[in-house]
């Protein structure tokens, strides 16, 4: 495949569509696993607590209306892997289960449980703590390992 771009013809690195697939279809291992949680709570399935700590880059996020009226403790979280960005490689987005984000987990504690979720691993979260002081959400969030 070329592309043009002002009479250059940019070719894109070798591997590139297939890394491209290979994160899609990780994506939507994590996407078809987290619909299986929601849907199917199994009496075999179980969650394993791996990690608790405080969100990062809450204030980063529009949540000035959308978060004191509807969070909760112990609501669930969804975990959702950013291997694409720039910022942090390993980054893990935490979102609510409505879609609202709300941060990321730290980089200084994310390479484990990202390397857990390339390998195709489900992993959930709780809201434990919480705190809105009108620009910053401070939550503490519990890391779950989902097994079958």
């Amino acid at each position: 495949m070329e592309i043009h771009n002002h009479d250059t013809i940019v070719m894109p690195p070798e591997g590139f569509f297939e890394e491209m697939l290979d994160r899609m279809d990780n994506l939507q291992t994590q996407i078809d696993e987290l619909k299986k949680l929601y849907y199917n709570n199994s009496k075999t399935s179980r969650d394993v607590f791996l990690y608790g700590c405080e969100l990062a880059g809450s204030q980063y996020q529009d949540l000035q209306n959308h978060v004191i009226p509807k969070l909760q403790e112990n609501d669930p979280l969804v975990l959702i892997r950013e291997p694409n960005n720039e910022a942090d490689k390993h980054a893990i987005a935490v979102y609510t289960t409505t879609g609202l984000k709300l941060g990321y987990l730290p980089r200084e504690h994310n390479l484990i449980l990202s390397r857990l979720m390339d390998e195709g691993n489900l992993l959930t979260g709780k809201t434990k703590q919480f705190h809105w002081d009108g620009k910053k959400l401070y939550l503490v969030v519990k890391v779950f390992l989902h097994e079958n």
